[in-house]
């Protein structure tokens, strides 16, 4: 039987999962759900009880608007239900079909998201759903998930420079540019150095556990470097382990939600993106990346580059730390189904438990 997903791809914060998607889309078979952030978010807040049951007319009312609004506008910008083009009757009828319960609902909006053009091989972004890969990849067998790995010190660079380079339509949708300002707000806040770090710690962790469990053949971890470098025979190396035809042209892919590129119909890997930070960051920003990564940097394949950084020179990244820490936990707190497990998941694999 061939392959009709799911296909889960996440990572660490600009890492490059939007330019997988969109190279897995240039197969006809395949159309990928944009973030959903539901088994981070959503699910947990349901709690365990109310994942094993059909949901009832106010549970399935809460259900569908959360994912009703997320085909109005991407997660976070405060979608409205009633004007996405997905149907609330479409979307029900295909989640009582599979059953009814929350998770019927995740995997029924993925699925009509592929009708827009007639996909059979259905799946999902989002990022930070590394950290639920278990639960994800356990309760879809026959699901494979692609980790997008990126060098620490790029991916720092990115998240600090990131700004809206294009692709939304804003005289048709009232109101989104300021919702999209307020989000690029809340990560301009959110940002320091020490916090990405961790965080890039604690996902190349949760991803290395789940291929340790899941085994290669169905969890990759793909350094997005190759991907720039190599586009043409990584790309096909990943259509190979799918299990899927290599589509003409894949590597014909548009630039999406760059840091740095504007927003276009081509020219989706970029060479240059490789190793731009070495100019951007500064010598103290290089330093406490490295330091903060430790060993796992040069064990997913980064070289560090020993910067010469002194005491004083980095000195304010470390006294500002704990306050931006906490700071971007409170800003993110709504994002988040627990704050407190949200938190804890992601300490424990910082301190590598």
């Amino acid at each position: 039987m061939s392959f009709t997903g799911p296909i889960f791809i996440c990572g660490t914060s600009r890492s490059g999962t939007s330019l997988l998607q969109a190279a897995l889309e240039r197969n006809p078979r395949v159309q990928i759900a944009g973030e959903t952030h539901y088994f981070d978010d959503l699910r947990v807040s349901l709690g365990e009880a109310a994942l094993g049951v059909p949901l009832d007319t106010a549970g399935q009312r809460r259900v569908e608007d959360y994912f009703l609004a997320l085909s109005h506008r991407p997660f976070s910008h405060e979608g409205d239900p009633e004007l996405g083009w997905m149907k609330r009757d479409n979307l029900r009828a295909r989640a009582i079909a599979l059953g009814g319960k929350p998770d019927d609902y995740f995997e029924a909006f993925c699925r009509e998201w592929g009708t827009r053009t007639g996909a059979d091989i259905w799946g999902e972004k989002t990022p930070r759903h590394v950290f639920r890969l278990v639960e994800m990849l356990t309760r879809h067998p026959e699901g494979k998930a692609i980790f997008m790995l990126r060098d620490p010190r790029a991916v720092v660079a990115s998240y600090r420079d990131w700004k809206n380079q294009g692709g939304f339509d804003f005289q048709k949708d009232p109101g989104h540019e300021e919702k999209l300002a307020a989000d690029h707000e809340r990560a301009r806040r959110s940002y320091h150095p020490v916090t990405i770090s961790l965080l890039w710690v604690a996902a190349a962790r949760a991803a290395q556990q789940a291929q340790e469990r899941f085994g290669t053949d169905r969890v990759r971890l793909q350094r997005y470097e190759l991907l720039c470098d190599q586009p043409e025979q990584e790309l096909g190396a990943i259509f190979d382990w799918l299990g899927i035809e290599r589509p003409e042209n894949m590597t014909q892919v548009p630039v999406r939600n760059s840091s740095y590129e504007r927003y276009s119909d081509a020219g989706g890997f970029v060479r240059g993106a490789m190793d731009r930070w070495v100019k951007t960051l500064s010598a103290a920003e290089i330093a406490v990346v490295e330091r903060c990564c430790g060993k796992l940097l040069v064990r997913t394949g980064y070289a560090s580059v020993a910067p010469q950084a002194g005491f004083l020179g980095t000195l304010p990244y470390y006294a500002s730390a704990l306050p931006a820490i906490m700071r971007a936990t409170a800003i993110n707190a709504k994002r988040s189904g627990n704050l407190r497990k949200y938190i804890l998941r992601r300490a424990r694999l910082v301190l590598g438990r």
